[in-house]
């Protein structure tokens, strides 16, 4: 992920009042619909590629596991730089995040070691290690959809959880908005695509 030169903008937030609209998490929860499944698909198709090599399907998982994990790593940084700071600043004692940020600290090195493996091609090791991935992945967004999202519907104002979904959205390497966009639209309803593109504008 890009460094952030700048600070995150908890300084600048107050609490959402009660009868304040509340944000709309669709992004959200679409990009870790896309993540968790994607995931799984991954570990999977390692698993099946050890007994049964395809160089054409070996390149494909080794193209799709470099987007997928320049999405994750750089999800995971707006979350610990911008979006941890933030609900801090308006919910307090509510924020016991430091499970899900120890999450952050385990998946990482295992998307950088996957990376690696697959350069290298299938393997047992690689099966492994997109496994560990997966599991972890699906529960540590079990919990953050669980202990987070209400954190974030009860106390986080509109325009500040916009301003958190352009850091987002501004941290992703453009090289890769051909892979990012698509991925994500692909995991959305008709109805959560038409949303989506509404909102994310012309350019996307």
């Amino acid at each position: 992920p890009t460094p952030m030169s700048r600070p995150a903008p908890a300084a600048a937030v107050t609490a959402r009042r009660p009868g304040e609209p509340e944000p709309d998490l669709l992004d959200y929860l679409v990009v870790h619909r896309a993540m968790t499944v994607d995931a799984e698909r991954l570990a999977v198709a390692a698993g099946e590629l050890v007994g049964r090599p395809d160089p054409a399907r070996t390149a494909a998982l080794r193209r799709f596991l470099r987007g997928f994990a320049h999405e994750i790593e750089s999800h995971h940084h707006v979350e610990d730089a911008f979006v941890w700071p933030v609900l801090e600043a308006v919910a307090g004692e509510r924020t016991a995040l430091v499970r899900l940020t120890d999450d952050h600290e385990r998946l990482d090195p295992l998307l950088l070691s996957a990376r690696r493996l697959a350069v290298v091609g299938p393997s047992p090791r690689l099966a492994a290690v997109l496994r560990e991935l997966a599991d972890l992945l699906a529960a540590h967004i079990v919990d953050e959809e669980r202990d987070v999202f209400p954190i974030i519907r009860e106390c986080v104002r509109v325009e500040d959880y916009r301003a958190l979904q352009a850091e987002f959205r501004g941290n992703l390497d453009p090289r890769h908005l051909p892979f990012v966009v698509p991925w994500i639209v692909r995991h959305a309803t008709a109805d959560e695509r038409a949303r989506l593109v509404a909102e994310a504008g012309a350019p996307m």
